[in-house]
């Protein structure tokens, strides 16, 4: 399987979706996401945010066994996900969405999802307020941190609005990873119009 998923994101780089820096490292860093949670099980629901050119997503639904949801605005990069998908054969339980992540947040998705993964898929306050409405309770949200991350970039107030506490943070060779539980079900607040949530983060 991996030599498929190299192919792919090779295919990734071809398309200028991603670096090939970035490609290289794409296996390593996607399986740092499952490092300090537990991963989800069959019957369960996950769902990656910008899955762009696969990272972390069509990685990690090569390794788990829950149905994964692809998330992306982007209708070409969609398209990619969606050979990415029939590539690797997991088109079972592998399904891709071109969708805003906030419509997703008040869809029928809202409330049911164990993982939500979010690799640069922005600032802080926005991916949380994007992922927390997905997360049923004790569902896990797991965010990849740059070298200079650290508890004073998710602030304990507007987490606790959201329903998420932080579930801690763990390093893989070098690469930094952040994860939030759902202590309760997000506020029907949430998620806000992409309009307002630049304009007005949360933090």
């Amino acid at each position: 399987m991996d030599g498929g998923v190299e192919r792919v994101l090779e295919a990734a780089v071809e398309e200028g979706f991603l670096t090939a820096g970035v490609a290289a490292d794409g296996l390593r860093h996607s399986l740092g996401f499952l490092a300090g949670t537990p991963p989800p099980t069959a019957g369960q629901t996950a769902v990656d945010l910008g899955s762009g050119g696969g990272l972390p997503g069509v990685v990690l639904a090569t390794r788990t066994f829950c149905h994964w949801y692809l998330v992306d605005r982007g209708e070409r990069r969609c398209r990619f996900l969606e050979w990415a998908v029939r590539s690797l054969d997991l088109s079972d339980r592998v399904s891709v969405l071109q969708a805003d992540a906030t419509e997703l947040g008040r869809g029928e998705l809202r409330g049911t999802v164990s993982l939500v993964t979010a690799r640069g898929f922005g600032p802080p306050g926005a991916t949380v307020e994007c992922g927390a409405p997905l997360l049923a309770e004790g569902g896990h949200m797991v965010v990849s941190e740059p070298p200079e991350g650290g508890p004073s970039r998710w602030p304990e107030g507007p987490l606790g609005e959201l329903g998420l506490a932080d579930a801690g943070c763990w390093d893989v060779e070098g690469a930094g990873f952040r994860a939030f539980v759902a202590e309760r079900r997000c506020g029907d607040r949430y998620p806000r119009a992409w309009r307002s949530i630049v304009r007005s983060p949360l933090f």
